[in-house]
């Protein structure tokens, strides 16, 4: 199910105001993939105003570097960005401005003003701490891609030639069980990027504040480049990856062979009532699965995705793979 939603933020700058930010969201493939992606119904929009800033230089690898380093850092150590948001919220006045926001003179109006940037800082003060996220350089290559692919101004999770965010990940060869992304626009810091995701303003179901302390993720790339209208573009892409391989009998005989690639995985049989992981190799993580059950003919199933999965064989010994 695709939730779309654009969040806009306006600087102001010596009376010129400027387009800033949009996030776009998250993604899961377990078999669907989860986007969570800001709209812009209703919301005005304003021109860039200025040629200084899309003259600027950026170190695009330093912004992705910070971004994965940020982002691991709040993962492990929720109350660490705190400072930071407190900072930011003695700088808003009661209009929502942030004072000095995006440089000397410019300041930057936001749309729920305070309570989110507060309410960001409660949900920091609780959250327990999750696993860091291993940068993968396929995942940061499908980001990549997406933030140049944009470059002209175009926006969204879906890239010019149709493609989604899964698509544009499987296409570098990272396997994955799940995935996700996350897109802003405007920001020019790593920090930056990482801070107004989590504080998600204007987003009602902090959409990419979830994406970002996402328990399931194992790998992150990101991706930044130049925006023809939002000034900078950067796209976060997650995963989800294991080799393990679940196999459940609740059926009422012994499951005797599971084989993958012709290869018996299952090992002894596994009675009924009882439960096995098994750890596969990379290169068995796609592939057609065959069933033998005490008493049954063998059964296969179509080639898919067994890293990650499960299979479980129901009470009447019928069978399903499941993310």
């Amino acid at each position: 199910m695709q939730n779309n939603s654009v969040f806009i933020r306006r600087w102001v700058r010596r009376g010129v105001s400027l387009s800033v930010l949009v996030l776009a969201g998250a993604v899961t493939s377990q078999g669907a993939h989860r986007f969570n992606m800001p709209s812009a119904a209703n919301q005005p929009w304003f021109t860039l105003g200025s040629s200084a800033y899309a003259q600027e230089a950026y170190n695009w690898a330093q912004i992705e570097q910070d971004i994965i380093t940020a982002q691991n850092q709040v993962r492990q150590d929720p109350a660490s960005l705190i400072p930071l948001l407190e900072e930011r919220l003695a700088n808003m006045d009661d209009e929502g401005s942030i004072l000095n926001g995006c440089g000397p003179n410019c300041h930057l109006q936001t749309q729920e003003g305070k309570p989110a940037v507060q309410e960001a800082i409660d949900f920091l003060r609780q959250q327990a701490a999750v696993s860091t996220l291993e940068a993968s350089p396929n995942v940061a290559q499908a980001a990549k891609a997406h933030a140049q692919d944009q470059a002209n101004g175009r926006m969204g999770h879906d890239g010019s030639d149709g493609s989604t965010a899964a698509q544009r990940i499987d296409r570098t060869g990272a396997l994955n069980v799940s995935s996700g992304e996350n897109i802003a626009y405007g920001p020019s810091t790593g920090q930056q990027v990482v801070l107004d995701l989590i504080v998600d303003d204007g987003v009602a179901d902090r959409g990419h504040r979830t994406n970002i302390f996402d328990p399931s993720w194992t790998h992150t790339g990101a991706g930044c480049g130049p925006h023809a209208e939002y000034r900078t573009v950067c796209v976060i892409n997650y995963i989800r990856f294991t080799t393990k391989f679940n196999v459940v009998n609740n059926g009422s005989v012994n499951l005797e062979a599971v084989t993958l690639g012709g290869i018996n995985i299952l090992g002894d049989a596994l009675a009924p009532g009882e439960t096995r992981e098994i750890t596969l190799s990379e290169d068995q993580c796609q592939g057609s699965l065959g069933l033998q059950m005490s008493g049954y003919l063998p059964a296969s199933m179509a080639s898919s995705m067994v890293c990650g999965s499960t299979l479980t064989v129901n009470p009447n010994n019928g069978f399903r793979l499941s993310s």
